[in-house]
């Protein structure tokens, strides 16, 4: 590529662009640029575009429902996810203080997934390190959400097995169950899944679903199949596959979650 097509290609990028930093915020972006604080720029810029497939939880905030934080694990298993993540992603970070923890949460026991944007190739090659590396039935960079998207914490239900009420449901009505249901909350994609699963097979020696798959309904191919994921005790691996968005499968389900941003 020459330098005059390469200038064109950004051209044609920045033209395209444009549209999106009314999304964005024309004063957030000009305080990066005036700061030189560039290492922002990106994620500010991620917050303006949706993928096709992403779902966006509901309008209304989170309602502080269920237990209370002190009568859940939570801030137990934060401690865990912050050493996984020193350990194994080389971050060293204080999640309670970095992330708008909810006072109440609808589970007790909590899997707290710590994404500091990752790839889903570089959380396959960091989060699982050392372990049997999970078997890809299609390359996982193919799915749609497969670039980093920023830092961001999940809280789902630490069960083995996923939400019981979705389970048998297709994939293709995720966006019903979890944008017009007003629970603000959003289905576990690939990449926290990844972490999930490591961070649980490191505290308790289990992956999830040993019995069961989970549905990934915001991570597609380009023709529409969805990725899911499971560990095969038969084999002892972790794997990652994808099937019809219409597919009704008794032992697949979604697993519901808390999706939490960094303060400001």
């Amino acid at each position: 590529m020459n330098e005059a097509t390469l200038e064109k290609e950004q051209l044609d990028l920045l033209a395209l662009s444009i549209p999106h930093f009314g999304a964005i915020g024309v004063e957030e972006c000009k305080h990066y640029l005036r700061t030189e604080n560039r290492g922002g720029i990106s994620d500010a810029f991620r917050r303006g575009f949706v993928l096709p497939s992403a779902i966006i939880p509901s309008v209304a905030p989170f309602e502080a429902v269920g237990y209370p934080i002190g009568e859940t694990d939570c801030l137990q298993w934060l401690g865990h996810m912050e050493k996984f993540a020193e350990k194994y992603f080389g971050v060293k970070v204080s999640i309670r203080d970095m992330f708008p923890i909810p006072e109440k949460l609808p589970w007790n026991k909590i899997l707290p997934v710590f994404n500091p944007g990752l790839t889903h190739r570089e959380m396959m090659n960091k989060a699982f390190n050392s372990r049997t590396q999970p078997y890809e039935y299609t390359d996982v960079m193919q799915y749609n959400g497969s670039c980093a998207m920023g830092t961001v914490l999940y809280l789902t239900e630490r069960s083995l097995r996923p939400n019981e009420a979705t389970m048998g449901m297709p994939p293709k009505f995720a966006k019903q169950l979890f944008t017009f249901a007003g629970h603000g909350t959003v289905p576990v994609n690939l990449c926290a899944y990844g972490i999930g699963t490591c961070l649980h097979h490191e505290v308790e020696k289990q992956y999830l679903d040993p019995e069961t798959w989970t549905w990934f309904p915001e991570n597609k191919l380009s023709g529409g199949y969805v990725a899911y994921g499971r560990y095969d005790p038969s084999n002892g691996e972790v794997g990652f596959d994808c099937s019809d968005s219409g597919c009704e499968r008794g032992r697949f389900g979604f697993r519901e979650a808390i999706c939490l941003k960094p303060k400001t």
